[in-house]
């Protein structure tokens, strides 16, 4: 997809520098009314323009993204989430997200869109790390935490087990390579979604039940 971009860029890219040559060629020969060259050089200059724009966007396109090198200990995250702590079964509760049939779930997105998968996941951890400050009274409105530390507020409260704390730490980095372009392969976005996922389920049972145990 990216090399089919870059491709019709630069053949846009070259059609406009044509048509600009052709334009120039014209007013250089000096044949028509003043006006009419001026228009003509008017025109030569938005072809330029547009060309170069062009030609920028064909680098762009056909440059290699960069990928994410990092490993990921899935197995040692996991273990980390169920160490010493026990989660009882979660309780209904009223407003509990259901998915709709249209929205498409981390999974989904995983092997399709890596980035838009590793995005909404870190989005919903830090969804319902607030949802449970709220619950326990903890005003972090005015303070800018991120998804770590405010893990590291609700430890500090004993809400949550201080082992998460790590977890969080080690499915957010990789979600943010993600969100700041780097393109992270299909084998490690489906190992943190996995993790990720468990980590979202203990986190509602959590948020149903009033803390970990």
């Amino acid at each position: 997809m990216r090399k089919n971009r870059a491709a019709y860029s630069l053949a846009v890219g070259g059609l406009l520098s044509l048509l600009t040559a052709g334009l120039l060629f014209l007013v250089a020969q000096d044949r028509m009314i003043p006006e009419v060259n001026q228009v003509l050089v008017l025109i030569a200059g938005m072809t330029t323009v547009a060309a170069l724009t062009a030609f920028q966007q064909s680098v762009e396109n056909s440059a290699s993204p960069s990928f994410f090198h990092v490993s990921f200990n899935e197995a040692l995250v996991s273990q980390s989430l169920s160490e010493g702590h026990t989660i009882p079964n979660s309780s209904p509760v009223d407003g509990e997200k259901v998915a709709e049939p249209w929205d498409l779930s981390l999974g989904q997105l995983v092997g399709s869109d890596n980035s838009l998968a590793l995005a909404k996941l870190r989005m919903e951890l830090e969804r319902e790390l607030r949802h449970i400050a709220y619950n326990h009274q903890t005003d972090i409105s005015s303070r800018p935490l991120g998804v770590t530390g405010i893990a590291r507020e609700l430890v500090s409260r004993k809400i949550l087990p201080p082992t998460w704390v790590g977890a969080l730490k080690e499915i957010t980095s990789v979600c943010n390579y993600a969100v700041h372009g780097t393109e992270v392969p299909d084998d490690i976005a489906a190992s943190v979604v996995r993790v990720g996922g468990q980590l979202l389920e203990q986190l509602r049972s959590v948020r149903n039940n009033g803390g970990a145990s």
